[in-house]
């Protein structure tokens, strides 16, 4: 027993080991971001790895950001893109889904098998027609053809996800709240999206953060400097200002808080829509 207790423990250290190894790793950038967004540009060259002045920090980098450098409009714009394009995609994706995982049609495993070859498409190979195609319609240089070009490239991924969901809920429930008078969008609203919820909540996570920091398809399909998204903006302040990263890390810090608000406001949901699916 006590070998046995003792092995337990090492490995419990072992994992914990790396699980903070793994942490560090991925929330340092973070913090060096931040912490060289408020330095000075003189500081920034004395040492670049110091912490900054707790006693003085420099928040003029996030001032400049903000009434110069526009940022706020330039997050709004962003912010529009990756909204419509998760809430365009949630509701594509949970229909098709559906239908894939719970409805025998003609040809379904045909479609369902066409869906998945595009993942292996680079998005760069339909740029091109894509572009001429959205010219042709008037959907060149607004959001809406941004939208549209983001929902076609997610689209497959997030088809083949909640299809892999929704095949776990038991046809039974489905049944019964087709026999209590359900509708199909009301078996939709009452027993899929609840127990669908880890994937719908993982998928509008991931998507998000995907269309936000998305630069190639915005700087193809955006001309006006009014429309740019955060990104795009960011990517030419960088070439402009390669001499003052310090004011360079405070637009990316900005850039990267609402991403991270959103992957903090709903990580746990993914934890209870599994128990809410469980309880179902």
């Amino acid at each position: 027993m006590r070998n046995k207790s003792f092995g337990f423990i090492i490995g419990r250290v072992i994992i914990i080991l790396i699980l903070t190894i793994l942490a560090v790793s991925f929330l340092y950038p973070i913090f060096y971001m931040f912490n060289n967004s408020l330095k000075s540009l003189t500081e920034y060259y004395i040492s670049p790895f110091a912490i900054f002045n707790l006693a003085a920090p420099k928040w003029d980098n996030f001032t400049a950001m903000i009434t110069q450098f526009k940022i706020i409009k330039l997050l709004r714009n962003s912010f529009i893109v990756s909204f419509f394009t998760v809430v365009v995609l949630i509701f594509a994706g949970t229909l098709a889904s559906y239908a894939f995982a719970k409805i025998k049609f003609p040809a379904h495993d045909a479609v369902y098998l066409s869906f998945l070859v595009t993942l292996f498409v680079p998005a760069q190979v339909t740029m091109i027609p894509m572009y001429i195609n959205f010219a042709k319609v008037g959907l060149v240089n607004n959001w809406t053809g941004v939208v549209i070009a983001n929902v076609a490239m997610f689209l497959p991924e997030t088809v083949m996800l909640m299809t892999a969901q929704f095949k776990g809920i038991p046809n039974e429930i489905i049944e019964a709240a087709t026999i209590d008078g359900c509708s199909f969008f009301g078996r939709l609203r009452n027993v899929v999206i609840p127990m669908g919820w880890p994937a719908i909540s993982l998928t509008i996570i991931f998507f998000f953060i995907n269309s936000w920091n998305d630069l190639f398809t915005p700087m193809i399909m955006l001309k006006s400097m009014d429309k740019r998204t955060v990104m795009v903006a960011l990517n030419q302040l960088i070439g402009r200002f390669t001499g003052n990263p310090p004011f360079q890390f405070a637009g990316l810090v900005l850039a990267a808080l609402p991403a991270i608000i959103v992957y903090i406001f709903l990580q746990k949901s993914i934890v209870n829509g599994m128990s809410m699916g469980a309880i179902k």
